[in-house]
């Protein structure tokens, strides 16, 4: 009786590091690995939540979303810690996937390293517009109104 050894069978043929079973190594991707399914499952829960609130609820109540209506929103500590959370997630979570893409495709190390320094560069710029916007909008203030003004 002969015993012939096998190749154990690939369960994950997609190339995509983003497929790829948790790191065996810990630390940075390890950490991103738990990040991403992390902060998928909460960007599902708070984006469901901001569809709902916004789409659904405005609507049933015969409100508008105009410059009152985030006003009013803005006007609590709780909208502004939800949005940033939102922001935050969302464009990290986003940003993340970009960079796992870019080392999948872009196999000149200068290349990757050269398009992953831009993707942060541009996402640090948006990331920090956004959180600027959400930090400093003052309720209190209104645009002016009438045609001429």
């Amino acid at each position: 009786m002969t015993t012939e050894t096998r190749r154990p069978r690939v369960i994950y043929a997609n190339p995509s590091r983003a497929a790829r079973p948790l790191p065996e190594a810990s630390g940075r991707e390890r950490f991103w690995w738990y990040f991403m399914r992390l902060s998928g499952l909460a960007l599902v829960i708070l984006a469901l939540g901001h569809m709902f609130i916004m789409h659904v609820l405005v609507e049933l109540t015969g409100g508008e979303i105009n410059f009152a209506f985030v006003q009013s929103r803005w006007g609590t500590p709780f909208w502004r810690i939800y949005d940033l959370l939102l922001l935050l997630l969302a464009f990290v979570h986003g940003a993340n996937g970009a960079r796992i893409v870019i080392g999948d495709y872009v196999s000149n190390r200068t290349a990757r390293s050269f398009f992953i320094g831009v993707l942060l560069v541009i996402s640090g710029i948006w990331l920090v517009l956004g959180m600027a916007v959400i930090a400093f909008f003052d309720p209190n203030s209104a645009p002016p109104t009438g045609p001429f003004s």
